[in-house]
Protein backbone atom coordinates (compact mmCIF):
# COMPACT_ATOMS: atom_id res chain seq x y z
CA UNK A 1 0.00 0.00 0.00
CA UNK A 2 1.25 3.50 -0.76
CA UNK A 3 2.14 5.90 1.37
CA UNK A 4 -1.34 8.52 -0.37
CA UNK A 5 -3.07 5.36 -0.59
CA UNK A 6 -2.97 4.63 3.69
CA UNK A 7 -3.63 8.41 3.82
CA UNK A 8 -6.56 8.68 1.87
CA UNK A 9 -8.15 5.45 3.78
CA UNK A 10 -7.03 7.00 7.12
CA UNK A 11 -9.04 10.11 6.32
CA UNK A 12 -11.98 8.64 5.28
CA UNK A 13 -12.00 6.26 8.30
CA UNK A 14 -11.31 8.97 10.25
CA UNK A 15 -14.54 11.40 9.14
CA UNK A 16 -16.47 8.71 9.10
CA UNK A 17 -15.69 7.64 12.91
CA UNK A 18 -15.72 12.06 13.99
CA UNK A 19 -19.25 12.20 11.75
CA UNK A 20 -20.85 9.19 13.96
CA UNK A 21 -19.19 10.43 17.05
CA UNK A 22 -20.92 13.73 16.09
CA UNK A 23 -24.31 12.30 15.86
CA UNK A 24 -23.79 10.15 19.18
CA UNK A 25 -22.83 12.90 21.04
CA UNK A 26 -26.09 14.80 20.22
CA UNK A 27 -28.14 12.50 21.77
CA UNK A 28 -25.72 12.58 25.73
CA UNK A 29 -28.45 14.17 27.73
CA UNK A 30 -27.62 16.76 30.46
CA UNK A 31 -27.45 15.70 34.30
CA UNK A 32 -26.79 18.61 35.66
CA UNK A 33 -28.13 22.07 34.74
CA UNK A 34 -25.09 24.09 33.83
CA UNK A 35 -23.36 26.15 30.73
CA UNK A 36 -21.48 23.64 29.16
CA UNK A 37 -23.75 19.87 29.09
CA UNK A 38 -22.51 16.47 28.96
CA UNK A 39 -22.20 16.61 25.20
CA UNK A 40 -19.96 19.47 24.81
CA UNK A 41 -16.95 17.24 25.05
CA UNK A 42 -17.42 14.66 22.72
CA UNK A 43 -19.00 17.28 20.10
CA UNK A 44 -15.48 19.52 20.45
CA UNK A 45 -13.49 16.07 20.00
CA UNK A 46 -15.91 15.04 17.68
CA UNK A 47 -15.27 18.53 15.44
CA UNK A 48 -11.69 18.53 15.72
CA UNK A 49 -11.34 14.83 14.71
CA UNK A 50 -13.34 15.93 11.26
CA UNK A 51 -11.46 19.00 10.66
CA UNK A 52 -8.32 17.82 11.06
CA UNK A 53 -9.36 14.25 8.82
CA UNK A 54 -10.74 16.42 6.20
CA UNK A 55 -7.47 18.46 6.55
CA UNK A 56 -5.37 15.52 6.17
CA UNK A 57 -7.62 14.09 3.32
CA UNK A 58 -7.71 17.33 0.70
CA UNK A 59 -4.13 17.97 1.76
CA UNK A 60 -3.26 13.92 0.62
CA UNK A 61 -5.40 14.74 -2.55
CA UNK A 62 -3.93 18.03 -3.86
CA UNK A 63 -0.44 16.73 -2.99
CA UNK A 64 2.05 16.38 -6.13
CA UNK A 65 4.79 14.44 -3.88
CA UNK A 66 7.00 12.18 -6.07
CA UNK A 67 7.18 10.14 -2.57
CA UNK A 68 3.60 9.60 -2.43
CA UNK A 69 3.08 6.35 -5.12
CA UNK A 70 6.22 4.83 -2.90
CA UNK A 71 5.67 1.67 -0.82
CA UNK A 72 5.24 3.06 2.70
CA UNK A 73 7.61 1.55 5.18
CA UNK A 74 6.27 -0.34 8.14
CA UNK A 75 8.21 0.25 11.20
CA UNK A 76 4.90 0.04 13.67
CA UNK A 77 4.59 -1.63 17.08
CA UNK A 78 1.54 -4.22 16.38
CA UNK A 79 1.67 -5.13 19.87
CA UNK A 80 1.87 -1.94 21.13
CA UNK A 81 -1.08 -0.64 18.98
CA UNK A 82 -3.29 -4.21 19.78
CA UNK A 83 -2.01 -3.80 23.67
CA UNK A 84 -3.46 -0.30 23.78
CA UNK A 85 -7.12 -1.03 22.04
CA UNK A 86 -7.41 -4.26 24.45
CA UNK A 87 -6.20 -2.22 27.42
CA UNK A 88 -8.51 0.45 26.82
CA UNK A 89 -11.81 -2.26 26.22
CA UNK A 90 -10.46 -3.42 29.85
CA UNK A 91 -10.88 0.46 31.15
CA UNK A 92 -13.91 0.99 29.84
CA UNK A 93 -15.49 -1.85 31.71
CA UNK A 94 -14.07 -1.50 34.62
CA UNK A 95 -14.83 2.38 34.51
CA UNK A 96 -17.90 2.30 36.43
CA UNK A 97 -17.93 0.07 39.01
CA UNK A 98 -13.93 0.69 40.10
CA UNK A 99 -14.40 4.24 39.83
CA UNK A 100 -12.56 7.11 37.52
CA UNK A 101 -9.74 7.11 40.07
CA UNK A 102 -8.61 3.88 40.60
CA UNK A 103 -9.14 2.84 36.99
CA UNK A 104 -7.68 5.92 35.34
CA UNK A 105 -4.21 5.00 37.00
CA UNK A 106 -4.22 1.78 36.60
CA UNK A 107 -4.57 2.55 32.71
CA UNK A 108 -2.12 5.40 33.05
CA UNK A 109 0.66 2.96 34.43
CA UNK A 110 -0.25 0.00 32.19
CA UNK A 111 0.03 2.22 28.84
CA UNK A 112 3.04 3.80 30.01
CA UNK A 113 4.87 0.48 30.32
CA UNK A 114 3.08 -1.27 26.97
CA UNK A 115 4.42 2.03 24.91
CA UNK A 116 7.94 2.09 26.49
CA UNK A 117 11.16 0.68 25.77
CA UNK A 118 13.74 -0.75 28.54
CA UNK A 119 15.65 2.59 27.46
CA UNK A 120 12.64 5.35 28.56
CA UNK A 121 11.34 2.99 31.19
CA UNK A 122 11.43 4.55 34.44
CA UNK A 123 8.85 3.26 37.05
CA UNK A 124 8.58 6.02 39.48
CA UNK A 125 7.81 9.00 37.14
CA UNK A 126 5.07 6.49 35.39
CA UNK A 127 3.85 5.84 38.67
CA UNK A 128 3.83 9.49 40.03
CA UNK A 129 2.20 10.33 37.07
CA UNK A 130 -0.64 7.43 36.75
CA UNK A 131 -1.37 8.44 40.14
CA UNK A 132 -0.90 12.32 40.15
CA UNK A 133 -2.80 12.91 36.82
CA UNK A 134 -6.45 11.17 37.68
CA UNK A 135 -6.42 13.08 41.24
CA UNK A 136 -5.83 16.20 39.66
CA UNK A 137 -8.86 15.34 36.77
CA UNK A 138 -11.29 14.35 39.70
CA UNK A 139 -10.50 17.27 41.53
CA UNK A 140 -11.22 19.42 38.36
CA UNK A 141 -14.23 17.70 38.02
CA UNK A 142 -15.45 17.83 41.41
CA UNK A 143 -14.50 21.47 42.22
CA UNK A 144 -14.38 23.48 39.41
CA UNK A 145 -16.89 21.72 36.88
CA UNK A 146 -19.20 20.60 39.67
CA UNK A 147 -19.74 17.28 37.84
CA UNK A 148 -18.11 14.29 39.60
CA UNK A 149 -16.82 11.30 38.16
CA UNK A 150 -18.13 7.55 38.99
CA UNK A 151 -16.38 6.78 42.72
CA UNK A 152 -16.75 3.04 42.17
CA UNK A 153 -16.53 0.13 44.93
CA UNK A 154 -13.98 1.95 47.38
CA UNK A 155 -14.87 5.72 46.87
CA UNK A 156 -12.25 7.15 44.72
Amino acid sequence: MTNKVRDIICSAVMLVFGAGMLILARDIPHKIASDVGSAYVPTFIAICILVVAGAKLILTLTKKDPDANKKAKSDSDWFGGVGTILLMLVYMIAFQPVGFVISSAVYLFVQMLLLSNEQNRKLPLFGAIAVLLPLAVDALFVFAIQMPLPKGLWGF
